[in-house]
């Protein structure tokens, strides 16, 4: 009696493995298949494994690249999530440039795509002084405002909770003012558009932003944020109005590198005259003092902020 309940207990045992193997496998099916859900097009191309793709610029790691296979904008394939949102790869936001083969314009920002060619005109086409973030993620530089190659990456590594809460900022905005588009593939977005840790990472740092940001904003009306802008021709400059920073007042300023109490870096703040005594600030090169715009010359302030570095 005894080995007859053992025996249909091993079989038992045998038929609950299988069928759970049986279910990993059709899920497993199920995420492959929906990951690469595609518009049918009239000349579908065989799409090469990310293995063979270029690897893109900001991969987490060498072992783990984005999934950014080859993209010919003749035959554009396009990818959803299985609740239908687009999925939008490296290699294909790079042909919504500036200058790229297809239209609109797109750019992204924390991995969230947007179409922004109402303002390509005036800001991100060929001729726009916004160009820099069109077909690409260059979330750091929204709040650095550094335009160079390096400084344009989707990297937020190093960033404050108040440099994280501007970023959330400048989504809202592009939200509010133009046209999402989808998920970017990559640091911040699965290939099945699920979260990836780096998204998780940057929700935990904005936890405390509510409590900093009360206190800058009180920093930010003493000292108003700079304007900035780039363009090709005269490169990159700073300037203050009585609406610069998002800040209404009845004084433009003058800009200024403000040194905030306790931060290892500095922004460009619009100082009023009754300020300008402030130990925490410092001028740009070579930009009048009594000035309220300074053209940034990369180089010597890059050799300026070395020599007040070993002062």
């Amino acid at each position: 009696m005894v080995s007859w309940q053992l025996y249909a207990m091993g079989v038992f045992l045998v038929l609950v493995a299988a069928l759970y193997q049986y279910k990993e496998d059709l899920s497993e099916l199920v995420n492959q298949s929906t990951a690469t859900v595609s518009k049918p097009q009239p000349d579908k191309r065989v799409i090469q494994d990310s293995s063979e793709a270029p690897r893109p610029t900001g991969s987490p790691s060498e072992e783990e690249p984005y999934f950014n296979p080859p993209f010919d904008p003749n035959h554009p394939e396009e990818r959803y999530s299985k609740t239908g949102t687009r999925l939008v790869t490296i290699n294909e936001l790079s042909a919504h440039g500036p200058e790229g083969p297809l239209q609109p314009i797109w750019l992204a920002i924390l991995g969230r795509v947007y179409d922004v060619n109402r303002g390509a005109d005036s800001y991100y086409g060929p001729n726009g002084g916004y160009k820099v973030f069109s077909g690409r993620d260059a979330t750091r530089a929204f709040v650095t405002g550094e335009f160079k190659e390096a400084g344009l990456t989707d990297d937020v590594t190093g960033l404050t909770p108040l440099q994280l809460g501007e970023l959330d900022g400048w989504v809202k905005f592009y939200d509010k003012d133009y046209t999402y588009v989808g998920k970017l593939i990559g640091r911040y977005y699965n290939k099945d558009g699920s979260p990836t840790k780096e998204w998780y990472k940057f929700q935990r740092g904005l936890a405390d932003k509510d409590k900093l940001m009360e206190e800058r904003k009180k920093e930010d009306e003493k000292f108003p944020p700079c304007n900035s802008q780039w363009t090709e021709k005269d490169g990159g400059k700073v300037y203050c109005s009585d609406k610069s920073g998002g800040i209404s007042r009845d004084w433009a300023g003058y800009p200024r590198r403000y040194f905030s109490p306790g931060a290892t870096t500095w922004r460009c703040a619009c100082v009023n005259e009754d300020s300008l005594s402030s130990p925490h600030l410092r001028l740009y090169p070579d930009c009048d003092p009594q000035s309220d715009t300074c053209q940034i010359d990369k180089e010597k302030l890059e050799r300026l902020q070395e020599e007040e570095a070993i002062h």
